[in-house]
């Protein structure tokens, strides 16, 4: 059905404003539309906070009985959408202006369209510097620095796709932890020759990690490029991912094992590094490629 779904997993956040900020956009769109939340097992303080959504016309919440995930719960916003236009963002992010809905409606010949992200200044703070670097420097890039890498340089936290593309080539649900689902999605999408356009449509990404939690995501998400070099069905698309690429290198030149020893003697100063007000890419990129040889060997 021609039209426009808006496609909201949500989990531990009060996403009220947001969803009334696209309410006031959608309705002055020439196009159906309709804002589905997907709970993903809230706390009870959210999940009272968010379902009164239901009272705007168009807004659809669902409440999942058990955590499911970043995965099984897009898919299932994609299943659950009427329309065949599909806006998926993450509950923590917020509206840079009033045009964002009418620039995604102004690409609907392409079938996978990534907005982009970035913070406000203020979000700038000394608990907060690595992945305040690491994103400012390699991923809050805009349109035309983003189109040089254009599958490298996609991510879910903002993005439009055709719906039967998601349905079609669909989150894969074996990642059931937090960690390169988006790194999936646009390997298959590079694999199967479906473009991916960057148009500077950014949102706010309203959460910035402190230097402990995002060392702890960084390596959940190691964790999950195991499960990922493990599936057979994968395969073919680890080389698109440079961690596991790298790693192959390694383990073919039998080189595991030493890197293994060397993040053991390092990783003390590494991390007083990455939790410091200067923290070093370079250093945080070792870090990674060291904790993924030392959960394996």
């Amino acid at each position: 059905m021609k039209g426009l779904s808006i496609l909201i997993p949500v989990y531990n956040a009060d996403v009220s404003k947001l969803v009334h900020d696209l309410h006031r956009q959608a309705l002055l769109l020439d196009c159906p539309f309709e804002i589905v939340l997907a709970d993903d097992c809230s706390q009870p303080e959210f999940v009272e906070i968010n379902k009164c959504l239901v009272n705007l016309d168009g807004v659809v919440y669902e409440q999942m009985p058990q955590n499911v995930g970043r995965a099984i719960i897009r898919n299932r916003l994609a299943q659950k959408a009427r329309f065949d236009l599909l806006v998926f963002m993450d509950c923590d992010v917020a509206m840079v202006d009033d045009f964002y809905l009418k620039r995604y409606l102004e690409q609907t010949s392409a079938d996978v369209v990534f907005g982009g992200y970035t913070y406000k200044v203020e979000q700038k703070q000394p608990e907060c510097m690595l992945r305040w670097t690491y994103d400012t420097t390699l991923r809050t890039l805009n349109a035309e620095q983003r189109r040089k890498n254009p599958y490298s340089a996609f991510s879910t936290v903002n993005f439009f796709i055709r719906r039967s593309l998601m349905l079609q080539y669909p989150f894969n649900e074996k990642l059931s932890v937090y960690g390169h689902e988006d790194s999936m999605l646009r390997c298959v999408l590079e694999q199967k020759g479906i473009s991916i356009s960057h148009i500077d449509n950014p949102v706010y990404h309203a959460h910035l990690d402190d230097n402990v939690s995002f060392l702890e995501k960084t390596r959940k998400g190691v964790e999950n490029l195991l499960v990922i070099n493990d599936m057979p069905e994968c395969r073919q698309l680890t080389e698109h991912i440079n961690l596991l690429r790298y790693y192959a290198k390694l383990r073919r030149f039998h080189l595991v094992k030493p890197l293994k020893f060397l993040y053991l003697l390092s990783n003390k100063w590494l991390v007083v590094n990455l939790m410091s007000a200067k923290p070093c890419l370079a250093l945080f990129q070792w870090y990674k490629l060291g904790y993924l040889c030392y959960i394996t060997e």
